[in-house]
């Protein structure tokens, strides 16, 4: 079990590692921009680089630089023999993620020559800081390259039976049955855990088998529900007991994505109301707090207002109370990934409650990141429309929030966009050695540096995506994009990390999504209604079609539809199709009866 539970506590440090462009440093010290000049200038100047990785929301990156980094011996000590840089950990996805399991703050030191020779995660005190400088002075040796993944033959598509069952084996051991969540003490929603246990848990329900997958799911989504601000709406990034107390109350946009599209499955599955007013909460505060007038996303907000006003009295406060003095800064950058996330998951609630303020939303997000974000080769800028400036999340996030779209809307150009934006991934991101990688590294990298970086949430999200344009489209390059990330992912099985995503990625690769189409005139109010209870489907894994004639043939014409005097619906899959339905109430009892999971 330890490699899933270390996966967890990885998962812990991947949110810190997805959020931040800080306030102003509290150190005093002289910051260097990260460059791959900086190892050049090492090598004149016979020095080592420092790389501190911070975030605006983190509070022991804030203690650090307060403490460490300002005490004058430490000061004089890094300036006599190292050049430090301090970045902040989302204006460069790349860096971020290379370092993502060494948390918030991290702490690498390199030679000239870009070889890591020093790795530390969390708060360092100043003594202990010390005497890691006199460490790394005396023996600057470079630390052993580590690796994840096995080689895996090409003719090897899916994870083995034996594989699936340890992997759910490991998560039913992970899971507190008592309180939900993972692991022995940190308590958050990780979205592709639950995802699989509630899709799970459905699956042997439908068979009458005992269903531990279903309460596992409920269970963990009561628990994080005191996670979510009650006052603001939102939901911190973690607790720090197992009974979900002890909240970590840093809002980051890739825990509410996680929230607000987990607790919507949810509703659509088992129709709880707490779920879905769980949902609306979340939303309620990336709507109203973090929504920029462009109509982008900001990235994150802070625990504390101030020293004097840590997260844990300041959320304690009533609306008035809060509003009256500081406020936990928020950090205002404007990134398409952070954007993505926030348009995909707000997409995913519009698609069942029908609020049009969400939509609306959603679509200026999508809208402002191709016009603000697109680099010229087509891929997404990260902080600025440039080539040098693309990563794989970026691009992967806006292709995301452009499928959700077009389930929300069945407007083609949304299914178009995400099928630019999927092959700019294949051209851009591809690693012959496996997977995706983040970006390729530049030119003038060396060392540890060189070498790509591959995400495994980002590659297990990349199979999905290219697996279900696949779908839509007909298109042989997705399938084999997601085949060949597949691969990759079951590289990480074999070599015996357990990555729960896998296993939803694995699932869906082996059949065809639930597929169902409406027939009509996108003017008719019936076909609409049809629509609107197709999407709301209980599955992210949704082929949704909407052919109206008049816009001519869908992007695949796998099925031939008859002609019929009103609108109707009609669900397709695994070789069998349902007779068409007129009433949305029969929506769903179609779609079910092809549907084999």
């Amino acid at each position: 079990m330890q490699r899933f539970l270390s996966l967890i506590a990885i998962l812990i440090a991947v949110a810190p590692a997805l959020t931040p462009s800080a306030r102003a440093d509290q150190s005093g010290l002289t910051w260097h921009r990260w460059s791959d000049a900086l190892f050049d200038r090492a090598a004149r100047e016979n020095k080592y680089i420092l790389l501190h990785m911070a975030a605006v929301w983190c509070h022991w990156c804030h203690v650090m630089e307060r403490t460490t980094y300002r005490d004058p011996a430490i000061q004089r000590r890094l300036a006599e023999r190292f050049i430090a840089v301090r970045v902040d950990q989302d204006s460069d996805p790349e860096l971020s993620y290379r370092y993502e399991n060494w948390g918030s703050p991290a702490t690498i030191m390199f030679d000239k020559d870009g070889n890591e020779i020093f790795k530390r995660r969390g708060y360092i005190s100043p003594e202990l800081f010390d005497r890691l400088i006199t460490a790394v002075i005396e023996d600057p040796s470079a630390l052993p390259e580590q690796r994840l993944g096995v080689e895996v033959p090409p003719s090897v598509g899916g994870l083995s039976a034996a594989r699936r069952a340890q992997t759910e084996t490991l998560i039913d051991a992970a899971h507190d049955k008592i309180n939900g969540g993972f692991g022995n003490v940190h308590r958050f929603i990780h979205g592709d855990t639950v995802e699989w246990a509630l899709e799970r848990g459905r699956t042997l329900a439908r068979n009458a088998e005992p269903a531990p997958w279903r309460a596992m799911a409920l269970r963990t989504l009561s628990g994080a529900t005191r996670l979510i601000d009650p006052v603001w709406g939102g939901i911190y990034q973690y607790a720090d007991r197992p009974d979900w107390s002890g909240a970590h109350f840093e809002k980051l946009l890739n825990i509410q994505r996680d929230a607000i599209r987990t607790y919507v499955l949810a509703w659509q599955i088992e129709g709880d109301p707490a779920h879905l007013a769980a949902a609306r909460e979340v939303a309620r505060w990336l709507t109203a707090f973090m929504r920029d007038p462009s109509g982008a996303f900001y990235v994150s907000q802070d625990a504390d207002a101030s020293p004097e006003l840590p997260g844990g009295k300041f959320y304690a406060l009533p609306d008035a109370a809060r509003r009256a003095g500081p406020q936990p800064p928020i950090d205002r950058s404007l990134y398409a990934r952070e954007t993505g996330w926030a348009a995909a998951s707000l997409a995913a609630l519009y698609d069942v409650t029908g609020d049009a303020a969400l939509l609306d939303a959603a679509r200026a997000a999508v809208a402002w990141a191709l016009a603000h974000r697109r680099a010229p080769g087509g891929g997404m800028g990260h902080a600025q429309p440039t080539d040098a400036d693309t990563h794989l999340g970026d691009t992967l996030a806006i292709a995301e929030a452009a499928l959700a779209l077009h389930r929300s809307t069945a407007e083609r150009r949304y299914l178009s966009i995400a099928g630019e934006l999927a092959a700019v991934i294949l051209r851009d991101h591809t690693d012959p050695a496996g997977g995706f990688m983040v970006r390729v590294p530049t030119q003038g990298a060396r060392g540890a540096l060189a070498r790509p970086v591959r995400q495994i949430d980002e590659n297990m999200a990349s199979v999905r995506l290219l697996n279900l344009l696949h779908r839509y489209t007909g298109r042989t390059e997705f399938r084999a994009g997601a085949e060949h990330g597949m691969r990759y992912l079951i590289s990480l099985a074999e070599d015996d990390l357990i990555v729960p995503g896998a296993l939803l990625a694995d699932r869906e690769l082996s059949r065809e999504p639930t597929h169902v189409t409406i027939v009509g005139a996108k003017d008719d109010p019936a076909a609409r209604r049809l629509y609107e209870a197709a999407r709301r489907y209980p599955t992210r894994y949704l082929r949704i079609e909407w052919w109206d004639r008049r816009e001519g043939p869908l992007a695949l014409s796998d099925v031939e539809y008859p002609e019929l005097e009103e609108a109707a619906a009609f669900a397709c899959a695994n070789g069998l199709c349902s007779i068409p339905v007129t009433e949305p109430t029969e929506v769903h009892r179609i779609v079910s009866r092809v549907d084999d999971r």
